[in-house]
């Protein structure tokens, strides 16, 4: 019978303070995930005092419900960039996408957090002969700015990475990984309560409130344990962004849904067979499925769009099934042990942002790839608060935008749900007149 629960939570502990919940400290970090995690981690070593509270119990959001890829980059190209921001700027979003790999990398093997790192490489497939080209342009163009550890693979080639007739070529990124994403968390909290840190779940925010009568910048952080008096917040809630606790940032940040199942133990020669790589795989296609081996090398973990607005794991699991055997047809008869979901955080930039407004600083918007980017941003967050005059990075210059049609409630998502399956069947259309070509 399937789960409908991470298959990453499976025989995991769950952290729980029963201390007493202090009224006070330097710095309140509201988001117990990588984030808020890794900004407290720095903060504390820097020597300020840290309370991070979250609504739910510790470890039970997206930095946890991920699909554990370690990589690279974002959603924006290089040329869409550079119209965008210009030259100077998109060299260094690509420089900290790859630093963020780096920082993350680095922080695991260092502290030996016990999370099943896997340097297995990441191949994004073509979906159109025409994706194979583009990849090809743009990675001449990241390879100019500075030294990338990537390479194409032709399409005779890819049959030594994955057993299927669905791509035309793919780009294989050397550096990418992948972890067991609740046990990364779980070594980066233990790091953090380590460090001086105090952590608490259960404690939802529901007022951020800056104390006019201070002569320094206090702000009232009000809780349902309580209320903390702080100089500094940080907003780490990314796809849990409530528009009751931040209307700024629930306009700003969307709360889009991920969807993923894993297969029942088929064995190592099974996955094996599928995927002799060992590779985390990504897609071109606008449905962008993404999947890779489990840590045990037994099974097959998969996630795609079910929907672009929030449904249940249960409606989801014919979908996401459907997706799995279109690609790898010889599972037909293969079980699926879990099935769930969780919330990532996209913003009309389709960029990471380091923002302060009013006093309060927020490090979010990862669009899909926050395993490596969220512990580095926070990092930078806690940096920015340590030298608010410093320039820590190039994300700080990426504006979380807004439309006027957006209050923070995601009312337009169910139609982009429709958009998007009228979008698959063109993906369809397009690669069956690649075919006859």
């Amino acid at each position: 019978m399937t789960k409908f629960s991470p298959y990453w939570w499976d025989e995991q502990p769950q952290f729980k303070n029963e201390k007493e919940f202090p009224f006070s400290s330097d710095v309140v970090v509201i988001g117990a995930g990588f984030t808020g995690l890794s900004a407290a981690l720095t903060l504390s070593k820097a020597g300020k005092s840290v309370i991070v509270v979250d609504s739910a119990a510790i470890g039970y959001g997206a930095s946890t419900r991920n699909g554990g890829m370690l990589g690279s980059g974002h959603k924006v190209s290089t040329d869409d960039a550079t119209r965008q921001y210009g030259p100077k700027i998109a060299s260094q979003l690509h420089q900290e996408a790859n630093a963020s790999l780096a920082f993350t990398t680095n922080l695991i093997q260092e502290n030996q957090i016990e999370c099943e790192l896997q340097l297995c490489g990441r191949l994004r497939t073509a979906w159109l002969p025409k994706d194979q080209i583009d990849m090809s342009s743009n990675l001449k163009k990241l390879q100019s700015i500075e030294n990338f550890n990537s390479n194409m693979i032709n399409p005779e080639k890819m049959p030594e990475s994955i057993k299927t007739d669905l791509y035309f070529g793919g780009q294989l990124f050397k550096d990418h990984g992948a972890v067991q994403p609740r046990k990364f968390h779980y070594g980066l909290l233990q790091l953090a309560i380590k460090a001086g840190a105090k952590v608490y779940g259960e404690s939802e925010v529901f007022d951020v409130k800056r104390e006019s009568n201070a002569k320094h910048n206090t702000f009232k952080i009000s809780t349902i344990k309580g209320s903390i008096l702080c100089s500094d917040v940080l907003m780490a809630t990314n796809g849990y962004t409530r528009n009751n606790l931040s209307k700024y940032l629930a306009r700003r940040v969307l709360p889009v849904p991920s969807f993923i199942i894993t297969t029942e133990d088929i064995g190592v020669e099974k996955v094996q067979a599928l995927l002799p790589g060992s590779n985390c795989i990504v897609e071109t296609r606008k449905r962008y499925c993404y999947y890779r081996p489990t840590p045990c090398g037994r099974r097959i973990m998969l996630g795609t769009r079910a929907a672009m607005h929030a449904v249940s794991a249960e409606e989801a699991l014919p979908i996401i099934r459907k997706m799995l055997l279109e690609i790898f047809p010889s599972l037909e008869t293969v079980k699926i042990s879990h099935c769930w979901t969780g919330f990532t955080g996209f913003n009309y930039s389709k960029l990471p942002s380091l923002d302060c407004n009013d006093g309060v600083y927020a490090a979010l918007g990862y669009c899909g790839n926050g395993v490596a980017m969220a512990p580095y941003l926070g990092h930078k967050a806690a940096l920015k608060i340590l030298n608010p005059e410093k320039r820590v990075t190039v994300f700080e210059e990426i504006s979380l935008q807004t439309r006027p049609y957006y209050f923070g409630i995601p009312w337009f998502l169910p139609l982009a749900t429709i958009y998007f399956r009228v979008y698959d069947l063109f993906d369809y259309y397009r690669r069956q007149r690649a075919l006859k070509k």
